[in-house]
């Protein structure tokens, strides 16, 4: 995969997750509760969640994003820094498919920028605007809350 330049992103549980990091994957993006059950342990504070997810980086994994639902979002960059978010407030209506949300954000805010907080900041937008909507959130429902998050 890395010799035809790809950057390969998981969002999977344990062991599958676990199986790709020898592959170098650009990103990850296990929510708190899963990196907690990859180490067998409950992670209490956001010390913990770095600790572990910096581990996840020496295991292969470039860049760890960590969910934390409505409490926001950790980002541990390859180049070393790290980025906390909360989440934008606003009514929980149906939290299905934000954590995919988080990564379409980045994804697209990446491959625009190729700025890592950035990115990160409109993944965190995304998922809380899914969250806060039926469906999938909107386009300007992800950028109005990207407007209040980043000024």
């Amino acid at each position: 995969l890395c010799s035809k330049n790809l950057n390969v992103i998981v969002d999977a549980e344990k062991e599958i997750l676990l199986n790709t990091l020898k592959y170098k994957p650009f990103l990850i993006k296990p929510n708190n509760y899963e990196l907690g059950d990859i180490f067998n342990k409950v992670l209490e504070n956001e010390e913990e969640i770095i600790e572990c997810a910096k581990e996840l980086q020496k295991m292969g994994a470039r860049n760890v994003l960590v969910s934390l639902g409505k409490r926001g979002g950790i980002m541990i960059c390859e180049e070393g820094n790290v980025y906390k978010s909360s989440a934008p407030s606003g009514k929980l209506i149906n939290s299905t498919g934000a954590g995919d949300s988080v990564v379409a954000g980045f994804i697209e805010e990446f491959e625009k920028e190729k700025d890592y907080k950035k990115a990160f900041l409109k993944g965190i937008c995304a998922g809380s605007a899914s969250a806060f909507s039926e469906e999938f959130a909107t386009k300007e429902e992800i950028y109005k809350l990207y407007d209040k998050i980043n000024n």
